[in-house]
């Protein structure tokens, strides 16, 4: 994993090598073990790189690389998992290489293939190829947008490229600005610009997941071009539950599988939720069976932070998880005495707007660093392909209570075991009104005619399946998904559009600060077009949601874990460091003087809650933001 930047000067200015070091250089946390920079076209091109070394350690594996007699150069961050397969490929084809790294297996099958080169890879990149005979620079970006890549174009005269916001900060002759517009938007929603390609930042986009752009000079404007779609791959697969069940348990364990490829240290960060303790549990399978190549003998160890007498502690479930998987683990706690500046530096490290702060998940990446480990096994994307948030079901829940022919006893079934234990009766009971109502509206004529002038009325507020906001479209195909049942629709807005792009961007940063590369198995997009092709009882059924991991991981997992349905999550506790070690420091960073007030008040009195909290926050993020 590492940190790319490059700077593409179309008006033939040559580009001044202090300027692309100190803009390349702006990413040093992501690639801390070695720098690189390379000029072409009459050094009216730059490229940049920060190196994390995790594969092929040696001079060899260093970038911006050429390859084919110079012609083509690349400067890349991410990881081809499949890299050995095509470079076997290529062998076979008379190829030859200089290094054992991934990188100039891209470089290798871009020259062989052009842009097709893309399908073949499986794993998460963003990378900048310059061609030197065609005179041309291409960018690309994996399926689902799991590493960053965001751009600035100036019609004509320069287009610059990073792999943070943060770093153009740092770019010469360029003064970043705050876009009012997008910054109410994600103040509004903290999803809404991630998976839109926006950002807080005025003419700074991102490329699109599954998209790809070429630039040469004499362009007047960018154009990003989707390669990938997941429209082309669903097909709805009428396989028994058995059979989908088992072919998830085959692609699942070669996900982990080759993404235990690494030439340095590797960890698990364990929450003791379902997800994660399934790649834990499946790690540890794998390394025990033996049969590996090019796994470091250090890969069997996990990270949990823990949050003794709060709430959202997890300690004893991450304990069930290492101990049935006879792995060790290690427990990461806040440290009150520097947490005022570690939200502080981390916050303007991330630099974007959340609904709290970075801390607790960048937590458990700093410990992994220092115990010297570079890579993260973790468990993201699943809970937005099997309706794993309590919202998704509640939408479905209500959608139920409306519906012609849904029966929603089923849905509050498996939506009151997400509750927690202390909440179940009352909202046992409310659902029981609630479904009881339903059947009495729907023996009235009256109601039918009420039914189709409000049609999926329990989704007005939401707007699920669209996007958040309309901004003009930066693709050349974007996603449409209105056409699709409502049940589908709210996968595809979860992980395209809304939730997912935006945590993948959160775990990029908290792992990155720590120069810690992550990897997530259930992103596989083998993985992610099977599960996405399952029926909808596939998907939440018998009781729970995820249906499809939990059948899948029995006889793996712990029972404890494997059938756990109350949902906890890693995210800061900052309502309750409001109320504590973070009280001070909040009051103060508050400019807004009524907010102040009105939340030392509320503190004084008792009368905190979670909304007024995240408000604090969101206002302090803004500032820190703005400030630095």
């Amino acid at each position: 994993m590492c940190g790319i930047a490059g700077i593409y000067n179309l008006n033939e200015k040559e580009v001044a090598p202090i300027k692309l070091e100190r803009f390349t250089d702006s990413l040093y946390h992501r690639g801390p073990d070695g720098s690189g920079y390379c000029y072409f076209d009459n050094n009216s091109l730059g490229l940049g790189h920060r190196r994390l070394s995790i594969l092929d350690l040696s001079e060899q594996g260093k970038q911006p690389m050429s390859f084919g007699d110079d012609r083509y150069s690349i400067t890349y961050n991410g990881e081809v998992f499949n890299f050995q397969q095509i470079k076997d490929e290529l062998i076979a084809d008379k190829y030859t290489f200089k290094s054992n790294s991934d990188t100039e297996v891209i470089l290798a099958s871009y020259h062989k293939w052009g842009v097709k080169c893309q399908d073949k890879f499986n794993g998460m990149w963003a990378f900048a190829i310059w061609d030197k005979q065609k005179k041309e620079l291409f960018l690309s970006r994996d399926r689902f947008g799991i590493k960053p890549l965001y751009y600035f174009f100036e019609s004509e005269n320069t287009f610059c490229f990073a792999s943070e916001t943060r770093s153009f900060k740092f770019l010469d002759d360029h003064h970043r600005e705050i876009d009012g517009a997008m910054l109410n938007h994600t103040l509004e929603n903290e999803y809404a610009l991630e998976g839109l390609g926006y950002t807080i930042y005025k003419d700074i986009y991102q490329l699109l997941p599954g998209h790809c752009m070429t630039i040469r000079k004499g362009d007047t404007q960018v154009k990003q071009k989707r390669w990938w779609d997941i429209r082309d791959h669903i097909q709805l697969d009428n396989s028994s539950l058995e059979k989908s069940t088992e072919k998830f348990q085959q692609l699942f364990k070669d996900a982990c599988k080759i993404r235990l490829q690494s030439d340095v240290p590797i960890a698990t960060a364990l929450s003791g939720g379902l997800d994660s303790s399934a790649v834990y549990q499946t790690v540890s399978e794998l390394l025990n069976e033996g049969n590996l190549s090019r796994t470091h003998k250090n890969a069997q160890t996990a990270v949990s932070a823990i949050f003794p007498g709060l709430p959202n502690d997890e300690k004893k479930y991450a304990e069930i998880a290492a101990n049935h998987a006879q792995g060790s683990i290690s427990f990461v706690e806040t440290d009150f005495n520097n947490l005022s500046q570690e939200v502080e530096k981390q916050t303007v490290f991330s630099d974007f707007i959340s609904g709290r702060p970075i801390n607790s998940i960048a937590s458990v990446y700093a410990g992994m660093q220092s115990k010297g480990i570079k890579v993260s096994m973790d468990g993201h994307g699943v809970d937005e392909m099997l309706y794993g948030y309590r919202y998704m079901v509640y939408d479905l829940y209500v959608n139920s209570l409306y519906a012609p022919n849904i029966n929603p006893l089923p849905i509050s079934e498996v939506l009151r075991e997400l509750y927690h234990p202390d909440d179940k009766n009352d909202v046992t009971i409310r659902f029981a009104k609630e479904i009881d109502q339903k059947s009495k509206r729907e023996r009235k004529v009256i109601f039918k005619v009420k039914r189709i002038l409000k049609k999926h009325i329990g989704f007005a507020a939401r707007d699920v399946g669209y996007s958040p906001v309309k901004l003009p479209s930066l693709s050349n195909k974007p996603y449409d998904f209105s056409a699709y049942p409502l049940q589908e629709k709210m996968l595809y807005h979860e992980f395209f559009e809304n939730t997912l792009p935006a945590l993948l961007r959160n775990f990029d940063r908290a792992g990155m600060m720590s120069s810690v590369e992550i990897r997530m198995p259930f992103m596989d997009w083998r993985l992610v077009v099977h599960t996405l092709s399952q029926p909808f009882h596939h998907k939440i059924g018998k009781g729970y949601t995820k249906l499809l991991l939990r059948e899948a991981m029995k006889g793996h997992l712990h029972e404890d874990i494997r059938l756990r349905t109350f949902k906890v999550g890693i995210g800061s506790p900052y309502f309750y460091w409001l109320k504590g070690g973070l009280q001070e420091w909040s009051l103060d960073s508050l400019s807004n003087i009524t907010l102040r007030n009105k939340v030392s008040a509320a503190i004084k009195n008792g009368t905190l809650t979670e909304t007024l909290a995240a408000q604090t926050w969101k206002s302090i993020n803004v500032d820190l933001i703005q400030n630095n």
